[in-house]
């Protein structure tokens, strides 16, 4: 079977959602009637609300309708509904690549990082980056 960058990318971002999921779930499941996670922890809200961010920035840029806004966008609300924002939003980047060509994948982006500049990468690189950012800060919110 031979494997192409449309495969390779779609089965990134299927594990993308897949690990997303999981955090979910164990951020959720219930140890002898309590929330394995408070929802009263703001630091956690704070890097759902991070991970999010960063996620949707890049899928802006990725299909170049990117708000040139330099403020970061801010997910705010209990973490049920983040949570839920998360699996929706990551499903959306699977949905998307998934009908990605070759070509298109392979496509020069340009796009601007406020107080960096312009730059220029594939979108295959740039979906590369997303997930890589968004496994840092499910990271950071599993060390929490």
């Amino acid at each position: 079977m031979k494997v192409n960058l449309q495969t390779l990318t779609k089965d990134l971002c299927a594990y993308n959602l897949w690990a997303n999921n999981e955090l979910v779930s164990r951020l959720t499941e219930k140890n002898e009637g309590t929330a394995a996670v408070s929802p009263e922890l703001p630091h956690i809200n704070q890097k759902l609300s991070k991970l999010l961010s960063a996620e949707a920035q890049w899928m802006e840029k990725i299909q170049c309708r990117e708000d040139r806004s330099p403020e970061e966008k801010v997910f705010e609300g209990a973490i049920d509904a983040l949570l839920k924002d998360l699996v929706i939003q990551s499903k959306n980047l699977l949905d998307y690549v998934s009908e990605l060509s070759e070509e298109t994948l392979k496509e020069k982006v340009t796009f601007d990082i406020p107080g960096h500049g312009d730059f220029h990468m594939s979108r295959y690189e740039m979906i590369q980056h997303t997930v890589g950012e968004v496994t840092h800060h499910r990271g950071e919110i599993v060390m929490s």
